[in-house]
């Protein structure tokens, strides 16, 4: 019986201890500069390679002509946070928003968005 708790308690080490493990893959920042599309609607994001961008809602008679448009970086030293400041057609104050990327890859770009407590599902687009 010694044998089998002593087992099962090792097994239960080995099983904690492959569990936190840090399998993070590195996210490829670059791929963040393009056109993107929500997967759900016609809202749309443009990051460009200058660190500029702008944001539209087509569903909302917005057109990219009118489109709100925005400042973005990424966090010193954290490639999976980013901050956008939103600079509003409406002459409301700039608005910075913190962002955590869930997904970055060459066709969808997944990020949570701290300040309005949603997560946008985008696809890349021409």
């Amino acid at each position: 019986m010694k044998k089998l708790s002593l087992l099962l308690m090792l097994f239960a080490v080995i099983i904690a201890f492959s569990s936190c493990s840090k399998d993070e893959e590195e996210i490829n920042t670059d791929l963040i500069v393009g056109r993107w599309q929500s997967t759900s609607g016609n809202y749309f994001e443009v990051y460009n390679s200058n660190g500029t961008g702008k944001m539209w809602n087509e569903d909302e008679d917005v057109t990219e002509d009118e489109a709100d448009t925005f400042d973005w970086r990424f966090e010193d030293g954290d490639n999976t946070k980013f901050v956008q400041t939103i600079h509003f057609q409406s002459g409301a104050a700039d608005l910075p928003q913190m962002c955590n990327i869930v997904t970055l890859d060459e066709s969808s770009f997944v990020y949570n968005n701290d300040g309005w407590r949603r997560t946008e599902h985008l696809k890349r687009v021409k």
